[in-house]
């Protein structure tokens, strides 16, 4: 899980695709919040727009 503090950049969801990421679903939360993928070994990656804060 990354947290982006904002949308990814316009081109790297079709480059994470084009190097054979998957979009995928993590569920109703973090499809309102993130992308996910996986990729081809099955790992997953999930982009979430909002932010971390350890406070």
């Amino acid at each position: 899980m990354l947290y982006l503090d904002g949308p990814p950049d316009d081109e790297l969801v079709p480059r994470i695709e084009r190097a054979g990421g998957t979009r995928v679903s993590a569920g109703p939360y973090w499809d309102r919040w993130s992308v996910a993928f996986a990729d081809p070994d099955g790992y997953r990656l999930v982009l979430c727009t909002r932010a971390w804060s350890n406070d």
